[in-house]
């Protein structure tokens, strides 16, 4: 019943994997379709929920013909401060019913194992993928795939919590702790990007930040140079950044007067 209700699931992943957008509390969010640049024609889909992925890999067998596999159980068994991740699981062949029949019946459903799967998890977007089938052992270094880049133009509210790094020099004067952001607004065409955002509480505070956009998967990166009327300026980049059609977070990485910082952004979008 286990590897039917998985079967189940990965059914519905594969007709919704180019919407997939989910987050996770145990490290930094693998879901995506991942693949190897130099051998496009096959990949491996991945969800992510909490220390647990579901893959399906698509494949060939020794006669040319499409082939996969699913991988329903793979587990992070370390503390999400352990870097590379790590995740860990069975990997099962499964037969069924064809699609062309008239109804679907999950009691003629097979399951074999064939071998272990390890996704190691690199971040932001690089991945080692080692599995077996019967005995021959794959390892293939495997990337985020990207078909189209997200937008973020918008005007959102938020805020963004810093702190200085550990590594920053005594007695910097970066801003760290709250800053609230009561309106963001992003003008994003292309990989150019442009953000004001500005804090509505007297003395009115804004800042202002230019850069680039890339998209690796379903998560953005900026990068770029900012500047505030509080006299913080710098470097900054936004990694990992999570689009929705409710707004955005990011994990973010700056320079104020060359002191190091980092944290989280987080916004809800306005229109």
């Amino acid at each position: 019943m286990k590897a039917r209700r998985f079967l189940a699931a990965a059914a519905v992943w594969l007709c919704s994997a180019g919407a997939a957008n989910a987050t996770s509390t145990f490290s930094n969010d693998i879901t995506d379709l991942w693949w190897n640049a130099n051998e496009s024609g096959w990949g491996i889909n991945i969800i992510q929920q909490s220390n647990v992925l579901f893959a399906t890999l698509f494949v060939y067998d020794n006669t040319g013909r499409a082939h996969w596999f699913v991988a329903s159980d793979m587990r992070g068994a370390n503390v999400p401060t352990d870097r590379p991740y790590e995740f860990m699981g069975r990997l099962y062949e499964t037969t069924g019913p064809a699609f062309s029949a008239a109804s679907f019946n999950p009691a003629a459903v097979t399951v074999r194992d064939v071998g272990a799967i390890t996704f190691e998890f690199i971040p932001p977007s690089n991945g080692n993928l080692t599995y077996a089938v019967d005995g021959t052992t794959v390892s293939k270094h495997v990337t985020r795939q990207t078909w189209r880049s997200n937008s973020l133009a918008g005007t959102f509210a938020g805020a963004q919590v810093l702190q200085k790094s550990p590594f920053a020099a005594a007695g910097c004067t970066a801003k760290v702790g709250l800053q609230p952001f009561d309106n963001i607004t992003i003008a994003h065409a292309d990989t150019t990007i442009g953000i004001t955002a500005s804090s509505g509480t007297a003395p009115l505070e804004r800042c202002n930040y230019t850069g680039t956009y890339s998209q690796a998967g379903h998560v953005g990166n900026v990068d770029g140079v900012y500047s505030c009327d509080s006299g913080a300026n710098g470097t900054f980049e936004w990694r990992e950044v999570e689009l929705g059609t409710n707004g955005f977070s990011a994990n973010v990485f700056a320079n104020d007067r060359s002191c190091a910082v980092y944290g989280n952004i987080a916004a809800i979008r306005r229109n």
